[in-house]
């Protein structure tokens, strides 16, 4: 079966479950199996990238820059040694964004942001991020009203589609 696994920090778990879970139904809903792990800061990056290569996911969906703090002995960023495909979507306009966007990236991550100062300087300031698009706010809270719902599942529901049209017919980025 295919795999998607959506990666997560343990400190945003709480205000992210209910915007997860709606993600988890979109790839459920396409045949994917999900699996969920939330990573800690005091746990070693390897026991988390460990679990990654050995789950062999087709997907990897990452929430507020989740593990991008993992670096490797050249301080490149050690989610580019993973060979699936990646989506990684950035919510609201936390500070550490800009540190993690100047660095090099693969072609295979696609970045979506509901922040447009990331947007509309993405190519100048950001010229190492390979795609990225701007999407319609996310809601985050503990708990979302089932409109907030369903406007998050249109908005992460079309990311994938991207990422998919892309897949089915790649294109320069």
């Amino acid at each position: 079966m295919k795999k998607v696994v959506i990666l997560c920090d343990e400190r945003n778990r709480e205000i992210l479950s209910e915007t997860i879970s709606v993600m988890k139904e979109i790839w459920l809903d396409m045949g994917y199996e999900t699996i969920e792990l939330f990573v800690s800061e005091g746990e070693s990056p390897d026991k988390y990238m460990n679990e990654l290569v050995q789950l062999k996911e087709d997907f990897l969906v990452t929430f507020a820059m989740a593990g991008f703090a993992w670096r490797g002995l050249m301080e490149q960023v050690r989610f580019n040694t993973l060979m699936t495909m990646q989506i990684h979507i950035l919510i609201g306009d936390l500070p550490t964004y800009d540190f993690f966007l100047q660095k090099e990236f693969g072609i295979h991550s696609f970045f979506f942001t509901d922040n447009e100062k990331i947007v509309k300087n993405w190519k100048e300031r950001y010229p190492l991020v390979p795609f990225l698009k701007g999407i319609p706010k996310l809601y985050v809270a503990k708990r979302l009203t089932e409109e907030e719902k369903r406007l998050n599942r249109g908005n992460l529901k079309s990311m994938v589609q991207t990422v998919m049209a892309f897949i089915e017919k790649p294109s320069v980025l």
